[in-house]
């Protein structure tokens, strides 16, 4: 398939510059592309880079332009790439039917133009809408209502009593609407509590591969219009993802947690039970967000116990400092080591001079009885040489 870069910009709605009959026949990243297809930037600091590409044609941000290559000017380039990209992708065969090997229920009712795959078991009282595609060794359970459009791959599981809106794609190895978690504990066992609520996912979800999405336990699970959930996500019981909210890999929420429109979980988030995410706000990877908290409306937290971003990149940088920090203190431990033990030898050395001083009073009294012992010395030696006295004076 060929198109002009003019017939692309007609179809993107967007705006040509330079060469509009160039001939462009796919679309490919910027750094594969040749020229004969189409790339694209979405910040117009890439633009001299890009022009330098072998790339055809770029779709670039308005106010990008060029004399070497024609452009296609864009609001939302990435977008319009996306759009591109479905300009040049071969429809899906168009082969409506149910497949020999398939099994179909009674009451099962198949809009039209629906494909049932190989090896698919669909139970009885299944609804399909227009256009929707099961693919090989999907199983669809009693009761099911699928919308128009839908896509189910390989492998796909949907228990009894799942809804789905229309456009909605199940990829490889997902299951809908198995049993939540929930028992009653008495005496250490574990009695089940019966899970007989539903699951409704809205227009436009797409659920990835090997994701599990619980049913409610008495009343609905409710997926919302828009969202997208990635692989290798578990989301439990009576839980509800607002519209367009999007959960990336190996994200798990517990029962009975809402995750309000718009909001972003990003990989290996983990939230606990009876937990609000608000409208707008992005729990950072491989954060954790505890029993009952709640997010505010379009804030960003990360960390586990989640917490505001700029609070989390002050202690995380705090803790990244943690060894300089041990080695300093482990260095002032033994500097003050070595002032406990000079002030112990200043304590002995004061004692030393305290008992220097007291010798030293020693010293003087001593010199003093010294000095009166020769005084008496001396005395004793004039009485003896004295004359003696006559009897007359005695």
């Amino acid at each position: 398939m060929t198109k002009t870069v003019a017939e692309i910009a007609e179809s993107l709605g967007a705006e040509v510059v330079g060469d509009g009959s160039r001939p462009i026949s796919g679309v490919a990243s910027l750094e594969r592309a040749g020229a004969d297809e189409i790339a694209f930037i979405d910040k117009p600091e890439r633009a001299e880079a890009a022009l330098q590409s072998a790339a055809g044609c770029l779709v670039v941000p308005p106010g990008v332009t060029s004399d070497v290559k024609p452009l296609i000017q864009a609001a939302n380039p990435k977008l319009a790439f996306v759009r591109a990209i479905q300009l040049f992708q071969s429809p899906r065969p168009n082969l409506p039917g149910v497949h020999p090997t398939a099994v179909v229920g009674d009451s099962v009712s198949l809009g039209d133009g629906v494909r049932i795959g190989p090896f698919a078991v669909i139970e009885a009282g299944v609804r399909f809408g227009a256009d929707t595609d099961v693919g090989p060794g999907v199983y669809v359970g009693e009761r099911c209502v699928l919308g128009a459009a839908c896509v189910l791959h390989p492998h796909a599981v949907l228990y009894a009593d799942v809804t789905l809106g229309d456009r909605v794609a199940v990829h490889a190895g997902a299951v809908l609407g198995s049993d939540g978690f929930g028992y009653v504990v008495e005496d250490g066992v574990y009695h089940k509590f019966p899970q007989i609520g539903r699951l409704e996912i809205g227009d436009d979800v797409e659920i990835g591969a090997n994701t599990t999405i619980d049913r409610g336990a008495l009343d609905a699970t409710v997926i919302e219009r828009g969202a997208k959930v990635d692989n290798l996500v578990q989301i439990a019981h009576n839980v509800t993802v607002g519209e367009h909210a999007a959960l990336s890999a190996q994200v798990g929420v517990a029962g009975s947690s809402t995750v309000e429109a718009r909001a972003v979980l990003a990989g290996q988030v983990g939230v606990a039970d009876h937990v609000t995410i608000g409208e707008g706000a992005i729990v950072g990877a491989q954060g954790g967000v505890p029993t009952g908290k709640k997010i505010r409306p379009k804030q960003i937290v990360w960390g586990t116990p989640a917490r505001p971003l700029t609070e989390f990149k002050a202690q995380f940088a705090a803790a990244s400092r943690l060894p300089k920090w041990k080695a300093e203190l482990d260095d002032l431990r033994a500097r003050v080591a070595e002032i406990d033990d000079l002030r112990a030898k200043v304590a002995e050395l004061d004692a030393l001079r305290a008992r220097v001083a007291e010798l030293d009073g020693l010293r003087t009294k001593a010199a003093e009885v010294d000095a009166l012992r020769t005084r008496l010395a001396e005395l004793e030696r004039r009485l003896d040489q004295a004359p003696p006295l006559p009897p007359s004076q005695l």
